[in-house]
């Protein structure tokens, strides 16, 4: 069984609390390790990275279509999706 303090349990809600405000870094032997952020802020990164596939995706097809109509060659289109 978890056993914490009352002033243990008033810290860490306090810390979560916060999130909505600013994300916390979590270290591990004083090296980034993870990041706590509010779940608003996690679905704007998502929408952001979805948004950003997306895009890569649409450059990627007008590329290709600039390929078959005697544009870019094959290593410039790859290396544009990297």
């Amino acid at each position: 069984m978890l056993q914490i303090s009352t002033s243990k349990l008033k810290q860490q809600i306090q810390l979560l609390s916060n999130i909505e405000h600013e994300e916390i870094v979590i270290t591990k032997r004083d090296k980034p390790f993870g990041v706590v952020l509010g779940f608003e802020r996690y679905q704007e990164l998502l929408k952001l990275e979805q948004d950003l596939e997306k895009a890569k995706k649409l450059q990627t097809l007008k590329s290709l279509g600039s390929f078959e109509l005697g544009g870019d060659d094959y290593k410039s289109i790859k290396s544009s999706m990297s």
